[in-house]
């Protein structure tokens, strides 16, 4: 007898039965023998994860979520507390309340703890996917390796017991930044930048540097043949406007303060002073601020001034707040978890081993001495891993490959959507890529960003359509992915705003009930009876034309 598809439904429901505790369960009560089965899973805590699950049980399912750290929220509770939200008339449904209540990082995962609790979501910490188990085109169940993190919250390269947990489901949500549970379903993704050509976009593909530096790039000055000093990239930059597979610089959003009983910020065990060379150029030379360009609207560009040690820096606080390895993180979307807790590793030790060469080195002037030797770590904001934050800045990781692609057409008013399930609205926003050595100086490769809206093309809102979380169907029936959905990397360099991603979280886990209720694909649920589920939540689908109160 040929299976169908409310046969692997029903299957996924019931493979590995014994359910759940309500609450959440601890890194502890993990058992590698134990089953699992809900109606929807989904795959990280983020802000997403979390509206989505919280949308799910308020529909009715049984729902639990995996999250591969120790703490709920993502960014929100993990450096980026104070989120841009673009046009505050884009922002709707449960995402606007909980934003508007200006929480710090450890209140909002005060919060969102609450929130699970309050609904009886279980939360099962500590774990990451390392396989997923599908028939034909519907996941059955996910297999979960447990990988507590470090004492300072990085991911680790190995799992302390693999194939720890077997969860299966109904539907499965992926909320997480990097989209594994979505690649590991073998849905088509991307990552880096297309090219100008490819969906016709003009702000796309490899960009003129952002800045350039008066600093020598070699190891001897004057000669390539010595190699380059560290931190930067011997890689090549094609040519304006095509495609390549680079990514945005990734960082920490730190929390300092010059306050009595700060916590210390140390050194890594190997600190190694020579890593810093460049910046000992740039003292030594006086090279403190560079001119480059930044975008005023799209495509029309003008002079900017930065600092050495990264970009719009006023102190030393703020320098490494933002500071990050450009570059580094070019292995990241489509890494192993190994490749991901080096990349994670370097960038805290970067910031670690940077204050402590401010602090020390006979090149660093008064000024930036001083700074940084008043600094430490902010208490009450990640208390449990020494105050370092817990949650890399991942800007934009794998993006799916569905039947409709968000580009700068839709960012510019020119696209027809039947179909929205949010909407978006910052400006282009995208960081650089790499520091390469050019013309015996040092460049700071792409980047650029306005945050001017186009008043011609709806304030900058735009609608960001259901066919943009869902794979195609003949790839996955049972999985939506609200955060790293399908969208160009320009779109992307605009969508990735939490405000954006718990909308689109929230509209997912109601689509997701819908398609477990009826026993349909995601892809085949009713989106007029949608449409009326969001609309009752206060979701924000239409683009008004004039800003409403509150």
């Amino acid at each position: 007898m040929q299976t169908t598809r409310r046969d692997c439904l029903r299957q996924a429901g019931t493979l590995l039965a014994g359910g759940f505790a309500l609450g959440s369960l601890s890194p502890a009560e993990t058992r590698g023998d134990e089953g699992d089965a809900v109606d929807v899973c989904v795959y990280g805590a983020t802000a997403s994860g979390i509206m989505a699950a919280v949308a799910a049980t308020r529909e009715g399912m049984r729902v639990v979520v995996i999250e591969p750290s120790r703490w709920l929220g993502g960014m929100t509770g993990g450096g980026l507390s104070h989120v841009d939200w673009g046009r505050g008339e884009a922002v709707g449904g449960t995402a606007r309340g909980i934003l508007k209540r200006g929480f710090n990082d450890a209140q909002y995962r005060d919060f969102f703890r609450d929130l699970l609790a309050e609904h009886q979501i279980p939360v099962v910490f500590e774990h990451r996917v390392t396989a997923v188990h599908r028939e034909g085109a519907v996941i059955q169940s996910i297999t979960l390796d447990h990988a507590p993190p470090d004492r300072l919250g990085c991911p680790v390269a190995e799992p302390r017991t693999p194939a720890a947990r077997r969860v299966a489901a109904r539907v499965f949500i992926d909320c997480s930044y990097e989209g594994d549970l979505m690649a590991r379903a073998g849905v088509s993704n991307v990552f880096g930048r297309e090219s100008r050509g490819e969906f016709a976009e003009s702000l796309a593909g490899v960009q003129p540097p952002l800045a350039v530096y008066d600093i020598d790039p070699y190891l001897t000055p004057g000669d390539p043949q010595s190699g380059l000093v560290p931190l930067l990239q011997q890689i090549e930059i094609k040519p304006e406007g095509e495609a390549d597979r680079l990514t945005m610089g990734y960082g920490f959003r730190w929390k300092f303060s010059k306050e009595a009983g700060s916590l210390p910020l140390d050194p890594p065990d190997d600190y190694d002073p020579r890593t810093f060379e460049l910046y000992r150029r740039g003292f030594q030379h006086n090279v403190d601020m560079f001119t480059g360009r930044r975008m005023r609207k799209l495509g029309e560009f003008e002079e900017a001034k930065g600092s050495v040690f990264q970009i719009g820096i006023g102190n030393l606080s703020r320098a490494l707040w933002v500071a990050t390895i450009f570059g580094s993180n070019a292995e990241y979307p489509d890494g192993d978890y190994a490749t991901r807790a080096r990349i994670w590793k370097r960038q805290q030790d970067y910031v670690r081993g940077l204050t402590h060469f401010m602090r020390t080195d006979p090149a660093v002037t008064a000024k930036w001495r001083d700074q940084a030797l008043a600094i430490g770590l902010q208490p009450g904001i990640f208390d449990d891993t020494a105050g370092y934050p817990h949650q890399l800045y991942v800007r934009e990781a794998r993006r799916m490959r569905s039947a409709y692609v968000v580009t700068q057409k839709d960012m510019e008013g020119r696209a027809a959507i039947d179909d929205a399930v949010g909407l978006a609205s910052y400006g282009v926003d995208e960081w650089p890529y790499a520091m390469v050595p050019l013309d015996g100086k040092i460049a700071l490769m792409g980047g650029y960003y306005s945050m001017l809206y186009l008043e011609e093309a709806n304030r900058g809102i735009y609608r960001i359509p259901y066919r943009a979380i869902v794979p195609h169907q003949k790839e996955c029936e049972n999985l939506l992915v609200p955060v790293c959905l399908s969208a160009s990397h320009i779109a992307m360099t605009s969508i990735r705003m939490e405000p954006v991603w718990m909308i689109l979280g929230e509209s997912a886990g109601v689509a997701a009930a819908m398609a477990v209720r009826e026993q349909v694909p995601v892809q085949s649920i009713a989106y007029g009876s949608l449409r009326e589920k969001l609309l009752r939540l206060d979701q924000r689908l239409d683009i008004l034309a004039r800003p409403s109160p509150g």
